[in-house]
């Protein structure tokens, strides 16, 4: 490589050249900043580095390289109230190597946004809270085996359908309250008790097209 000649533009010209200045206005692409600094104003784009969304008013650090160029390579200070905004140019990747872990903690609330869905992929997530509240117009569960410990379980709905294959309930003790109709539809039915089953109605009615059975060691009618 030949060496540089005295009379060399970069002799005199030094590389890369930072001025700093203030964001004057944010162009309507959304893609150019018009900044004021000491030597005059600047148009310049933001560097991909620079992940700060940079607001009106805030103190910024350009870079001219060698095309003569200038980029917006930092946001140095804000004085407005304006929150922070980290704003990625495209599609985003964050990966953290060598299977490191990564946290992310913050002392107000967290938001996570997206126009078109939100995916959780791992081989376990888990979710801690004091409230969890979910509001869908659809849910839909998909697992081959569900487990869940809840000491107060209450389900509102105006229209409830389940459908398996099988349903077991272990229980202590079981209330149910109907309103109006109770109805069951089965191919057959079988009730059992240890020790006393009762059935108190207005009206009692009990049909059978072949044969009603009551066997007992005692049978009190009226």
């Amino acid at each position: 490589m030949e060496a540089l000649s005295p009379d060399h533009p970069i002799r005199f010209h030094p590389f890369p050249l930072h001025v700093d200045g203030n964001v004057l206005e944010i162009e309507e692409n959304q893609t150019w900043f018009r900044i004021g600094t000491a030597a005059g104003e600047l148009r310049v784009r933001r560097a991909l580095s620079c992940l700060v969304w940079p607001e009106v008013g805030d103190r910024v650090l350009t870079s001219v390289g060698l095309t003569d160029e200038p980029f917006l390579i930092a946001v140095l200070e804000r004085f407005s109230g304006s929150p922070l905004r980290l704003v990625m140019p495209g599609e985003t990747t964050v990966e953290v190597a060598a299977g490191g872990g990564m946290g992310l903690r913050v002392d107000g609330r967290l938001t996570l946004e997206s126009r078109t869905g939100v995916n959780l992929d791992g081989p376990e997530v888990a979710l801690r809270g004091g409230s969890l509240t979910l509001a869908a117009r659809r849910l839909s569960v998909i697992a081959r085996e569900a487990v869940a410990s809840l000491r107060v379980t209450r389900l509102i709905g105006d229209l409830i359908e389940a459908t398996a294959e099988s349903l077991h309930l272990r229980l202590d003790r079981s209330r149910r309250t109907v309103r109006d109709l109770d109805q069951v539809h089965a191919g057959s039915l079988e009730m059992r008790a240890e020790q006393m089953a009762r059935l108190q109605s207005e009206t009692l009615i009990a049909t059978a097209q072949r044969l009603v059975k009551i066997d007992g060691e005692q049978i009190h009618l009226g």
